[in-house]
């Protein structure tokens, strides 16, 4: 086990405290104000504040088709006023930097939606923070500063996380990162806790902990472990020739997290051991994952290195994660995107043409609407408001 020396923990231990203080003195650059208006996500969420699965159910049955699949998908937030048919969306670039007014954004985006958001953000600290406008996260530390202290310090970094990002009216975090690495890429951003399965997953699921105690959903990145891979994938496809007991090694932290996370992204990373596509591709991994109990999210599926996996049909890309297994599919593009097919009508077009599909659907929708449950975003008698029940080409 590696110790890092006395003046690295000295380090972290101030950073720290400072995050801590600045928090406790109100210093943090949300708006005093927000934490009492923050939804039942905000709270660690217990049996009485979730939906039952009948309700679950009944809801699954209430939605038209059109209805289901946006639920599947996250994707940045649409501009305008008009109604939001997706499950999610995902927070990033400038709009970050501004806690204010972001949370003021969060909320008008939630009043348009048919059912409650998942509202997601890349969490990860060091030099890749997309969250340093928060003073009492501006010092959130890499993977590997975290991956040489230990579990309390992952678990209170968590909390710490989870309650700035609840201010915000986020409630899903993609990461913490479990991908065990202790040279390539991931090592050498510092992205990586570590080499070691069984540390990683206690220092994984301690900082899980931490967000889920403040209302927000873990989602351990990127299954089944991107590992020692030089390069990145989101500048090209890359082929990794890895073994199944090794691949099975990786796993091994996602799995010993436990039911911490709420559910893992799948890499973009192929392995020449499951048929040489990107793991979001691959059935047999995205099965291994729900085996396992997870929520399936795949990595972002606007990167044009995926492309090279169906030949630069943007569209196909959209039908093999889906029949993959995925329950959410991301994008960090809006879903109306000029160039690019509506992901939506390309997943009703699919599952209309072949009604064998439709079970294959709602498996991912209940997967999605338990995941909102967990996070208190569905009430004692969830049911679809207004905008969710127009047709699917209205405000277009």
């Amino acid at each position: 086990m590696r110790h890092a020396p006395p003046a690295q923990h000295l380090r972290l231990a101030l950073r720290f405290a400072a995050a801590l203080a600045g928090g406790w003195l109100g210093c943090a650059t949300a708006p005093p104000s927000a934490p009492a208006a923050l939804p039942a996500a905000a709270t660690l969420v217990g049996p009485a504040r979730t939906a039952s699965s009948a309700e679950i159910e009944q809801l699954v049955s209430s939605l038209s088709l059109e209805e289901k699949v946006a639920q599947l998908v996250i994707a940045y937030a649409p501009p305008g006023t008009g109604p939001i048919r997706q499950g999610g969306v995902m927070l990033l670039g400038r709009a970050l930097g501004d806690p204010s007014a972001l949370r003021a954004r969060v909320d008008a985006l939630q009043r348009r939606a048919g059912l409650p958001l998942l509202v997601a953000v890349d969490l990860e600290g060091g030099d890749l923070n997309r969250l340093k406008a928060l003073r009492t996260l501006s010092a959130l530390p890499s993977a590997r500063e975290m991956g040489e202290e230990g579990g309390w310090e992952a678990e209170a970094w968590g909390r710490r996380a989870g309650l700035d990002l609840a201010s915000l009216g986020v409630n899903l975090s993609l990461g913490p990162v479990l991908d065990l690495a202790s040279t390539g890429f991931m090592a050498e951003t510092g992205r990586s806790l570590g080499d070691d399965p069984i540390r990683v997953a206690r220092l994984g699921r301690a900082f899980a902990r931490g967000l889920a105690s403040a209302g927000v959903l873990a989602i351990g990145k990127h299954y089944p472990g991107y590992g020692p891979a030089e390069g990145s994938s989101d500048r090209a496809l890359l082929l990794v020739d890895r073994s199944a007991q090794e691949i099975a090694r990786h796993q091994a932290a996602f799995v010993s997290a436990g039911d911490a996370l709420a559910g893992v992204m799948l890499a973009n990373v192929a392995f020449s051991a499951y048929g040489g596509v990107p793991a979001i591709l691959s059935p047999e991994l995205v099965a291994r994952a729900h085996l396992s109990g997870f929520l399936t999210v795949t990595d972002d599926l606007a990167v044009p290195s995926l492309l090279q996996a169906t030949g630069g049909d943007a569209a196909e890309l959209w039908r093999r994660a889906f029949l993959a297994g995925n329950d959410l599919l991301l994008t960090t593009a809006p879903c109306e995107w000029p160039g690019l097919p509506d992901p939506r009508a390309v997943l009703v077009e699919l599952v209309r043409s072949r009604p064998e599909l439709r079970p294959r659907l709602d498996e991912s929708l209940r997967r999605v609407l338990e995941a909102k449950a967990r996070a208190g975003l569905l009430g004692a008698a969830a049911q679809v408001p207004g905008p969710a029940r127009e047709s699917p080409r209205d405000g277009r």
